[in-house]
């Protein structure tokens, strides 16, 4: 796929430590597996967390769409890439796609910024730099839905989780795959998830506690993370 300079993209193995018990990439492996290359390919353009830590800046990641044909297995080699796809005002969008050893499109993902200014906490435009050195290619066909992930009114409660140091990156807040691995860790049965939606509504951070909520509405799962006032902290759906 790597027609323009905007696309980025390496080849790698499954890991071991990626699979689950059916020897399968999970799900959150496989988030962190595109979080990951959108990291390097900010390192290739230069601007990676660091240089944007230095200018008290950072673009917050505030949804995902994961569409996946089929989860790899352990030592399978496989080619992963993104790029952005578009930029507009403070937001940005960016797609993501996995491949298999025959080329075959076997997942992918379109991804929502916003881009922050660090020291007053709030969004603004990126610089003309910071746009072009990405650049654009064409968006990646994926499934229409609906501007935001919504839950219904009636969800059942589950046991609050607090967040430990094993869920805090760099930004010193929640990972975003940790909110999608968490929702999965409270379900009564692990789900085979071929679509999920999540949308990040504010960062947690360590100490915190989360109120997570489920419902079940006709084939999709519901996971709302909230405070103990109902803050919603993440929404995510898996179908």
């Amino acid at each position: 796929m790597q027609e323009n300079d905007a696309v980025y993209e390496f080849g790698t193995r499954i890991r071991y430590s990626e699979v689950g018990h059916g020897g399968c990439m999970t799900l959150p492996a496989l988030i962190n597996l595109f979080q990951d290359c959108s990291i390097f390919h900010s390192e290739a353009v230069g601007y990676g967390p660091a240089r944007l830590k230095r200018e008290h800046k950072a673009w917050v990641l505030t949804h995902w769409q994961l569409v996946v044909d089929r989860y790899p297995t352990v030592g399978e080699s496989v080619t992963v890439g993104t790029f952005a796809s578009g930029f507009k005002s403070v937001s940005a969008t960016r797609n993501f796609y996995l491949r298999d050893a025959d080329g075959t499109l076997i997942a992918r993902a379109k991804t929502s910024w916003a881009f922050m200014d660090l020291a007053q906490m709030r969004p603004v435009r990126p610089t003309a730099d910071h746009v072009e050195a990405y650049g654009m290619h064409d968006p990646l066909p994926m499934p229409p839905e609906e501007r935001h992930v919504s839950a219904p009114d009636k969800l059942i409660p589950c046991d609050p989780v607090t967040v430990q140091r094993h869920h805090i990156d760099t930004n010193e807040h929640v990972n975003n795959c940790q909110y999608v691995q968490i929702a999965l860790d409270i379900l009564p049965e692990e789900p085979n998830v071929h679509l999920a939606r999540v949308d990040f509504r504010r960062s947690a951070v360590l100490g915190d506690r989360l109120f997570p909520s489920i419902a079940r509405v006709d084939e999709r799962t519901i996971v709302q993370l909230c405070d103990a006032d109902g803050g919603v902290f993440g929404i995510v759906e898996l179908a």
